[in-house]
């Protein structure tokens, strides 16, 4: 730090008439980067373990096959790669216990293949139904299911739809909504037995890698479409940026509200310290550069404090992981906050606040040149003063 920068923070800390707005704004510029890299790091958390459970179920991709009478050869072909993935058939019916009747998404697996890691301890002899639904359904294990599948008629019956008897053998808490409460697993050759149709019409990966190696084995074929975990949830990665987007736009204004007190303090400051700058330009430094280095110093003492409210922030993050377990009652899904660090929510975090203040401190500076005399009349009005 430079002789410049030592004599005017010594007078900021040390002079009689202590600027209280600056302090406030940097104060204010201090709350704000903390908070922001505070609220970045749970919520990016949060929405982390969010993706991360639906990918463990849904899968990081999935490969379907528009024409299917390829799929057999292909599967002959990566069979032997022993991939993350599951070859599988989906399709939509009913359930129905009793008098309860609910939709199914229903998954026919092919466990003669590598076995989904969620379901590697689980009895697939008849369906295993996601937690919600068997309640909904009012279902106990071994519980006798009808599944009925309206786009498959029988062939002797006419327009009837065509059922199958089966029974529950195991349930499955995914803590995703979506799958506890609409989705069900079962054997392949049960749900190609419900839909007349033989084969698979999709493979489903659970491994970035594997994805990728997947992709590349594939690459050329046709009659068959890739579709990523983000493609095929459109909707929730569109709601998880627009929850992103208005926190930042929260914390802008947040930090616009700061700028007040910057551009008043920085104002007030600048007027107490015009005759120090006059007596700087007769010792001879030039007008533009002592302009030059009071802007540093208010750039410099804006970096320091939106440091200092990051480096906070992220203190109190790590201990927040390390030490808050079980902050959460027990109806949440997250008893223990996740917390997220990276560089673009440690960049984010010190850049917004420090660029409001850097529009504001700039504008305080232009008005300040612009209302205020010359070091010339400065010095003359001092000399017919005395």
């Amino acid at each position: 730090m430079g002789a410049f920068q030592r004599y005017f923070l010594a007078y900021l800390f040390n002079a009689r008439t202590r600027q209280g707005l600056l302090f406030l704004a940097l104060a204010g510029l201090f709350l704000s980067s903390s908070a922001l890299m505070i609220i970045q790091g749970i919520m990016g958390g949060l929405q982390r373990g969010l993706v991360a459970r639906s990918q463990s179920y849904h899968g990081v991709g999935v490969v379907r096959f528009v024409d299917e009478s390829v799929e057999p050869q292909l599967w002959e072909k990566a069979r032997s790669e022993q991939w993350s993935m599951s070859r599988e058939r989906q399709t939509e019916v009913l359930v129905r216990n009793g008098g309860q009747v609910a939709p199914l998404v229903l998954h026919g697996v092919d466990f003669s293949g590598q076995r989904p890691p969620f379901l590697a301890d689980k009895d697939v002899t008849g369906i295993v139904l996601g937690a919600d639904l068997a309640q909904k359904l009012r279902t106990t294990f071994f519980a006798d299911l009808l599944l009925i599948a309206p786009g498959t008629t029988e062939a002797l019956m006419g327009e009837i739809p065509r059922q199958l008897a089966t029974s529950v053998s195991d349930y499955l808490l995914t803590d995703v909504p979506e799958l506890d409460s609409m989705h069900g697993w079962a054997r392949l050759a049960l749900v190609q037995n419900l839909v007349r149709q033989r084969g698979a019409e999709r493979w489903r990966f659970f491994e970035r890698k594997d994805w990728e190696k997947a992709k590349a084995f594939l690459s050329g074929t046709e009659g068959l479409r890739f579709e990523t975990w983000e493609d095929q949830h459109q909707t929730l990665v569109w709601a998880l940026n627009l929850e992103t987007r208005v926190m930042l736009a929260l914390f802008t204004a947040m930090a616009l509200l700061v700028a007040l007190a910057i551009t008043t303090g920085l104002f007030l400051f600048f007027t107490k310290i015009r005759p120090d700058l006059a007596s700087f330009w007769l010792l001879g430094l030039s007008l533009p550069k002592i302009e030059r280095l009071v802007f540093t110093f208010v750039l410099q003492l804006s970096a320091v404090s939106c440091g200092l409210g990051v480096a906070v922030g992220t203190i109190f993050l790590i201990v927040l992981e390390r030490f808050g377990h079980h902050l959460m009652p027990d109806i949440f899904v997250e008893r223990s906050l996740p917390v997220h660090i990276d560089a673009v929510g440690l960049s984010i975090a010190f850049f917004v606040p420090f660029l409001v203040s850097l529009v504001f401190s700039t504008f305080s500076f232009m008005q300040f040149r612009r209302d205020n005399p010359s070091f010339i009349q400065l010095v003359r009005g001092a000399g017919e003063s005395s």
